[in-house]
This record gives C-alpha cells, sequence and structure tokens, in this order.
C-alpha cells in the first residue's frame, strides 16, 4: 500500500512540475524523417494500432537515436504513451515537441491538453490552448495550427457544456482553416442543439462537401434535412403545419424569416413542380435556400454570412448546387439520387475536388 501511495504521490508531482513549464514560442528547427526512417515510423504506426504499444513506441526510440530532432517521430511517441496511459511520458516527450517549428506543433498541444482533460484538469488544457493561440497568432503560415488550437479548445469547452464559449473557439477554427471538417461538423451539433436552425444547416452542408460515407456526413445529412424539413403536412386537410420558436437565439443572425419558409420548400409545389421529381424538387428547393440567404443583406456580416454563405452561393454558381442536393439525398438512402449520381460521376468528383479547394475570405 506504501509503494502504491508513493507512486501516485510521484505521479501527482511529476504532473503538477510538467504544469508548471511554461510554454514558450518554439524555436527549434524539426528534422525531417529519412525515407529509412519514415519507413520504421510506419512500422510503429501499424503496431499502435494494433495496440502493441512497447513495440511501437521502441520503433520511435529507434528514430529518435538517429534523428532527435525529428517531431515526426516524437509525435507519433507520445501519442503512443498517452494511449498506453502513460501520461508522464506523454507530456514529457510532447512538451518537448512544442520547442519546434513544426508541422506537428498544434497536435503536441493537443496531447498536453488531452492528457489535462483527461485528469479532470480543464482550465489547465484552456489554459493551454489559450496561450498557444496566443504565441501564434501572428506567427507567419500558422493558420492550421491555429484552427486546429481553436478547434480543440472548442471541443473542451463542448465537453464542458459550455457552448457560448465552444461556439467561439469553433467558429475560428473555421475562419483559419476552411477546409478542416471537424470544427464544421461540431459546430452543426452544436447549433442545432441549441436552436440555431439555420447556422445548423449551413454548417452541417460544409461538412456534406468535405466527407462522403462516415459517420458524420450521415449525422450531418439528418441535421440538414430536419431543418429543411421542418414543416409537417396533413394527410388528410392538405395543409401544412408550419413550427416556429418564438424564442429562437437571434445573436447568430435573425433567421426568424427562413424558420418559417425553410418547410415550405420542399412541401409547398407550384404548377412548374406537376412535372418534376421528387428529387428534383428537393434540388429547386436547396436553390431557393441558396438564393434568399445570400441576397440577404442583414446577416452578410454574421459568421455564417462571412463564411457559409458565399460558400454556398459559389457552388450554385460554379454549378454544382444540384449535386450537393443529390449527395444529400443519397446520403439519405434516396436510389433515384445514387443512380443520377452514378450517371454524373465525373460531375460529382469535380465537385468535391472543388469544395475541399474552396478558400473562404480572410478574417477581418
Amino acid at each position: 500500500m506504501r509503494k502504491i501511495l508513493l507512486s501516485l504521490l510521484l505521479s501527482g508531482l511529476f504532473c503538477a512540475s510538467i504544469a508548471a513549464q511554461k510554454i514558450s514560442k518554439p524555436t527549434l528547427t524539426a528534422s525531417e524523417a529519412t525515407a529509412a526512417q519514415k519507413s520504421v515510423i510506419q512500422e510503429g504506426i501499424a503496431l499502435h494500432d494494433s495496440k502493441k504499444y512497447g513495440e511501437a513506441a521502441k520503433k520511435y526510440r529507434e528514430v529518435l537515436q538517429e534523428n532527435p530532432d525529428c517531431t515526426f517521430a516524437m509525435y507519433e511517441l507520445a501519442l503512443t504513451y498517452y494511449a498506453n496511459l502513460d501520461y508522464q511520458n506523454a507530456l514529457e516527450v510532447a512538451f518537448k515537441g512544442t520547442k519546434y517549428k513544426s508541422k506537428e506543433l498544434s497536435l503536441f498541444y493537443g496531447i498536453i491538453a488531452n492528457v489535462w482533460d483527461d485528469k479532470g484538469q480543464s482550465d489547465e488544457a484552456i489554459k493551454l490552448y489559450q496561450d498557444g493561440i496566443k504565441m501564434l497568432r501572428d506567427e507567419k503560415d500558422s493558420d492550421e495550427h491555429l484552427s486546429s488550437l481553436y478547434f480543440n479548445l472548442g471541443v473542451t469547452y463542448t465537453r464542458l457544456k459550455k457552448y457560448s464559449e465552444a461556439r467561439e473557439a469553433l467558429k475560428k477554427a473555421v475562419e483559419y482553416n476552411f477546409g478542416y471538417a471537424s470544427p464544421s461538423y461540431v459546430l452543426a451539433e452544436i447549433f442545432s442543439g441549441t436552436k440555431y436552425k439555420v447556422p445548423g444547416l449551413l454548417a452541417a452542408a460544409r461538412l456534406i462537401s468535405l466527407e462522403t460515407n462516415t459517420p458524420r456526413a450521415a449525422r450531418s445529412v439528418k441535421i440538414f434535412l430536419d431543418a429543411l424539413n421542418s414543416a409537417q403536412k396533413d394527410e388528410k386537410t392538405g395543409n401544412i403545419n408550419i413550427f416556429m420558436d418564438i424564442n429562437a437565439p437571434k445573436d447568430e443572425g435573425d433567421f426568424a424569416m427562413y424558420d418559417l419558409l425553410l418547410g415550405t420548400l420542399t412541401a409547398v409545389k407550384t404548377d412548374e413542380d406537376k412535372n418534376k421529381t421528387d428529387e428534383e424538387i428537393f434540388a429547386g428547393a436547396v436553390d431557393t435556400l441558396i438564393a434568399m440567404l445570400s441576397e440577404d443583406k442583414k446577416i452578410s456580416k454574421t459568421f455564417v454570412g462571412k463564411t457559409y454563405i458565399p460558400f454556398m452561393a459559389e457552388m450554385k454558381k460554379q454549378g454544382f448546387s444540384k449535386i450537393f442536393a443529390y449527395l444529400v439525398l443519397q446520403k439519405n438512402g434516396n436510389k433515384a439520387a445514387e443512380k443520377w449520381l452514378v450517371e454524373n460521376e465525373r460531375k460529382t468528383l469535380d465537385f468535391f475536388s472543388w469544395a475541399k479547394s474552396y478558400k473562404a475570405a480572410k478574417r477581418d
């Protein structure tokens, strides 16, 4: 029992000493792994994936003996220690990694903060992300690192159910790297779960444009469809019932009018719709929504007005909105949409290529 208590005490003291370390701007230069070293690292990754953490760590240490400044191996070693619940070594290696200018920099921050989160020290994790953001905000070519830090900060806030703070961090993550799918996915969940119907729909649309055949894509389709198909039609009378939440928040923009209109876009059919398929009517509804949002000057200065709406407007301009609409239907199990996409495979691939390379407007 004394040995166990001593071990716990030493572990606590170690973590406290690591927490007291001050992270400063990275000044060291990382070294690229050679082809042979990359091969060894890949062997380690395969062992890690098989949960053979001890053998994986041995491979990474082998590379680091030859190349001590290789942050690729350093990160994989820290990750393996973390996966094996060896928090002491994970923190030690990760803190060392933060001293290097490298593409793995934000990943080292992530490991350190994850340890704090796992130990119930979310305040430490939040402070770490905030310190990292302050240090990198004015650094050249740091947008991807900043996006990753803001995303992880947002996730930590989400775990704490601090949704307002989470939204602000995740919006920054989107602004710094519009091609990073994860912030848009978590934003879609938070928006839709806290009564921001249109912002949730738009964030979900961005995720759908970046991922296919993933659980996140399927979930985003549901968020998108739940918002767009919000009206209910009475089969007996033919009347359309629209439910509007008068208490819906407006700090992300006033979307009350759209909350009323969304359900009518697919439920109300005109004479022009008589000869159209349900899939074509849905695609037309998506086009109409995009047109209305992109023409609304009142929401142009909101977060979604600067990011997601210009993306959707450009998608329509490029002739990809029908592709997008059919992708939504296909992911929801629509066989006619799936058949159409197969027949238009080249244009579908062009859409994904365009969507992934789309650059949002520069931040203010």
